[in-house]
């Protein structure tokens, strides 16, 4: 279909999918292993960072000496010569720094998996098996990718938390005016620029359906929005600073948790969103296929009907959307049955040799003769003035291959349709 401005209801209608969706796909669940993943992640790549500091102030103890000296308040709680007489003890290699090594990869490797799988359950798509040597180069990839994202979000997370110490706000200040503002804009938008960037990549290499990188980039920015404003909200409730170092440490530990947990859910929920978007012709013909009835009376089905029966998405088509005045024909017997009809507005006459029924708003019809591919032996006329949708065969059977319940009710209607044909007055269900 060629692109339009999606109307009030088609976004309504996106979201309804998109939410059922997410609960049907137990995205929370795959949020909770993103979530457990990249922690895991984490840990060891900071404890690498921790390890390569070390390192350094071993090398350079005079950094040491220079950065007590500088921030007084710093001697409350380390002492100038036992630190840097531990620094000098420290072994060149150890077997520590080799299992933190291993346990980088590996645990990167979690990671990716469990962000794959969350996508693969959204999308509906598996990886070829691939050779050895491949699948050893594209861990190696991985790795370091993951890596990478694990380091620079634990250093942007890790700087935020240490500038709120009180004790290192004499080292801040020390900066002059232009290097204080660019390091707070610096740390502030940062982290979220990255994320959009390794969102949208994330978006485009996972989805496996060939979004466009502009609509990657669009949900990308709608992610990572989102976890702005929840981020923002959170804040008002939850104020860490007033805590003394080891309290705001533990404090910003047990919140950077739940901020990665909730990013997971926005991640997952964009992404299935994205989903909807690519693919929302036939998903939203699916759910008018199995529209509840009219007389139903429970209230979600009232409420899925209302929000359904009415298919602004479709009707801006101008190539499949049919207005038809009293009297004006359908079809008629004896053409050949490509197309199954929509009934938007008004009623439509089917008359059969033995059988009269009509297809008012909400309901298909003529659908028989394109699942058989058969001649049509009925007529359809507007009974009133008419809006109908017509379906071509090949969107319908799309229809029927991705629903089983579509694929379950059109085998009962051709039960019916059978029944009907041969004049039975009785309908007998498959």
């Amino acid at each position: 279909m060629s692109k339009k401005k999606p109307s009030f209801i088609t976004v309504i209608q996106s979201l309804y999918l998109t939410i059922n969706f997410f609960f049907t796909n137990d995205l929370l669940s795959y949020a909770s292993a993103c979530a457990f993943g990249f922690l895991f992640s984490v840990i060891p790549v900071a404890m690498m960072i921790i390890v390569i500091l070390i390192r350094f102030l071993h090398a350079s103890p005079e950094t040491v000496t220079a950065l007590l000296e500088t921030v007084r308040g710093l001697g409350d709680f380390l002492s100038k010569n036992n630190f840097v007489r531990s620094l000098s003890e420290i072994k060149p290699v150890t077997n520590f720094e080799i299992v933190i090594g291993v346990a980088i990869v590996m645990m990167a490797r979690r990671f990716f998996m469990s962000v794959m799988g969350g996508l693969n359950k959204i999308f509906g798509a598996e990886r070829k098996s691939r050779p050895l040597m491949t699948q050893l180069i594209s861990l190696a990839g991985e790795a370091v990718i993951v890596v990478g994202i694990a380091t620079i979000v634990f250093l942007s997370i890790t700087f935020k938390t240490i500038e709120k110490i009180p004790v290192l706000t004499e080292l801040a200040n020390l900066l002059p005016g232009p290097a204080r503002l660019v390091s707070a804009l610096f740390t502030s938008l940062f982290p979220y620029i990255f994320l959009f960037i390794a969102t949208s990549l994330a978006y485009k290499s996972g989805s496996r359906t060939r979004p466009s990188f502009f609509t990657c980039m669009l949900f990308a920015a709608g992610s990572t929005l989102s976890f702005i404003v929840f981020l923002k909200i959170m804040n008002l409730f939850i104020n860490v600073n007033k805590y003394n170092v080891i309290y705001g440490v533990l404090s910003n530990t047990i919140v950077l948790l739940m901020e990665v947990f909730f990013f997971f859910i926005i991640f997952l929920f964009f992404a299935q969103w994205l989903f909807v978007f690519q693919f929302f012709d036939t998903l939203l013909l699916c759910e008018l296929y199995l529209l509840p009835a009219r007389d139903e009376t429970s209230l979600a089905d009232l409420s899925k009907r209302l929000l359904f029966i009415r298919p602004d998405y479709l009707l801006k088509n101008k190539l499949n959307t049919i207005r038809l005045k009293k009297g004006d024909n359908v079809y008629s017997t004896g053409q050949v049955g490509k197309d199954a009809f929509y009934v938007s507005k008004g009623t439509v006459r089917i008359t059969r040799l033995n059988h009269v029924s009509f297809a008012d708003r909400g309901c298909f019809f003529g659908e028989e003769a394109c699942m058989l591919r058969e001649l049509r032996n009925e007529d359809a006329t507007a009974w009133t003035d008419a809006e109908i949708v017509r379906i071509p065969e090949e969107t319908f059977f799309m229809i029927l291959d991705k629903n089983p319940r579509a694929a379950s009710k059109a085998l009962s209607r051709i039960s019916n349709y059978f029944a009907k044909f041969y004049g039975l007055t009785k309908e007998y269900p498959l």
